[in-house]
């Protein structure tokens, strides 16, 4: 018989075992990246702002007294600020100031012959006031509320508006309370209501939420209405109450409005200039419903969701992209 040939041992190359073993292991390592990649976007894609954010707006204003003397409320103490024509004018706490008139001027020559007094909020301001009388009034980004620091008993209370306030009126007795805003005389008495008059808005809306009131002597509005004065030619149709107000509520909000309209409320109250790269771009209508106290980046993607619209942001000026 033939012997069996010899069997010789089988060597493996322990080198290549080892770049086997590494190779699976590089494998495993870049599946299990693209896991986590998938799970876990980029920062920088999830908020291509973030480097370039803006802040919101708040409570600033500046009040001019009688004097001619300016007082910055954001930086203003707490307590009596001013005396003004036998009122205390108090700052009761960040964002609001009250007047408080004394007992002993009322129906003095002091209060018929008051001095006075304007509250201005700049671009991403906005402030409360309680007027003498006390009639609430908060006032929006970049507006103005001129008034006396004592309303004069039995008289028309007359104040101006530029920009745009929310009124919760005081109710006195045959003492009228006048707006007056832009080339618009509102006289209204118990009243909730809202008016923008911005200059450069193409018209002034009067919405009143509460009451009735009278546009420059004969035109009647009364609640859930709202006065659209375009160039002296006057329309009132029904109000969306809670889209006027949004803004007092801390939010905005706008339903089916042209772009336009929107980044305006937004350069107000952010301080930002807006640029747009296609002339169309302002006309198209859009909804938005986010808090105004979200940084602009929130604000520009709830915009940018729809698909329509894009924005570049650089330093203080937003472009409007299609």
């Amino acid at each position: 018989m033939s012997e069996e040939p010899e069997k010789k041992p089988i060597f493996y190359d322990r080198w290549a075992f080892r770049y086997l073993a590494i190779a699976c292991l590089a494998l495993i390592a870049c599946a299990i990246g693209a896991i986590f990649y998938n799970h876990h976007p980029k920062p920088l894609k999830e908020n291509r702002f973030a480097k370039r954010d803006i802040h919101a707006g708040s409570s600033r204003a500046i009040l001019t007294l009688a004097s001619g003397k300016k007082i910055s409320l954001d930086e203003a103490p707490n307590g009596v600020l001013a005396e003004e024509s036998g009122a205390s004018i108090v700052r009761t706490g960040s964002g609001q100031i009250t007047y408080a008139v004394h007992e002993k001027a009322l129906n003095s020559d002091t209060v018929k012959n008051a001095g006075i007094n304007s509250l201005e909020t700049p671009l991403g301001g906005q402030y409360q006031v309680r007027l003498p009388d006390g009639t609430k009034v908060w006032l929006n980004a970049a507006s103005k509320l001129t008034y006396p620091a004592s309303f004069d008993p039995g008289a028309e209370r007359k104040v101006e508006l530029k920009g745009e306030a929310y009124f919760e009126i005081a109710q006195i007795a045959n003492t009228p309370f006048v707006v007056f805003s832009g080339k618009q005389r509102i006289e209204v008495e118990a009243a909730r209501l809202n008016i923008s008059s911005y200059v450069n808005d193409e018209a002034i809306k009067t919405t009143l939420l509460e009451g009735m009131g009278r546009i420059n002597s004969d035109n009647i509005i009364k609640s859930g209405q709202q006065a659209i004065n375009k160039k002296g030619n006057l329309e009132i149709i029904p109000a969306n109450t809670k889209e006027a107000v949004a803004w007092k509520n801390e939010l905005f909000l706008f339903e089916d409005e042209s772009l336009e309209t929107i980044m305006k409320s937004i350069s107000r109250w952010y301080n930002v200039e807006i640029i747009y790269a296609n002339e169309n771009a302002p006309k198209e209508l859009f909804s938005l419903s986010v808090s105004r106290f979200d940084n602009i980046s929130s604000t520009l993607k709830s915009l940018e969701n729809t698909g329509f619209v894009r924005f570049k942001i650089k330093g203080r000026k937003i472009t409007v992209l299609r």
